[in-house]
């Protein structure tokens, strides 16, 4: 057998010894790692496996009776029923998404066609953000008068910060 000199030797042992290391940090579990952060940050903020968040959050911490949280739950589930029931069809969506397309790849833009489907799309939204506020008052008409002004402290303090985005 054939023996290495003292340098390969050490450069051998010191490249061993660094992907003995490499393995064993990856191996180990990060304690704040990236995928973590990932998980956690969407889980808060409007993954699809939240748990709580958007309205949720609004009324967290407000000590709610079992009451109060069986009237919430029951008014987020007729929200949420009435959302499902005024989605456009699969046949619209697509219909909306062809339109779009040939919009844009039309060898003329049309402005006015453009701004047509901008109105319409407008006026989605407005009419999802009522109906947002409407069930936000409903749960806020729940609340006891203390929690309501606990509720306006909250809200007040949060008006004050920059806007997310």
């Amino acid at each position: 057998m054939k023996t290495l000199s003292p340098l390969k030797a050490s450069l051998f042992a010191l490249f061993a010894s660094s992907a003995v290391f490499v393995t064993a940090v990856n191996a180990a579990p990060a304690e704040s790692g990236k995928a973590e952060y990932h998980k956690g940050y969407h889980m808060e903020h409007g993954g699809r496996h939240m748990n709580k968040g958007g309205m949720h959050k609004m009324f967290e911490g407000l000590d709610l009776t079992d009451a109060q949280k069986a009237d919430v739950k029951k008014l987020f589930a007729e929200q949420k029923a009435a959302r499902t029931e005024s989605r456009p069809t699969k046949e619209e969506r697509l219909a909306n998404r062809t339109e779009m397309l040939t919009l844009l790849t039309a060898p003329n833009f049309d402005e006015t066609q453009a701004k047509a489907l901008m109105s319409a799309q407008q006026e989605q939204r407005q009419t999802q953000m009522i109906e947002r506020m409407k069930i936000q008052n409903q749960v806020y008409n729940l609340l006891t008068p203390e929690q309501q002004a606990k509720f306006k402290a909250r809200f007040e303090a949060h008006a004050g910060k920059e806007p997310r985005g």
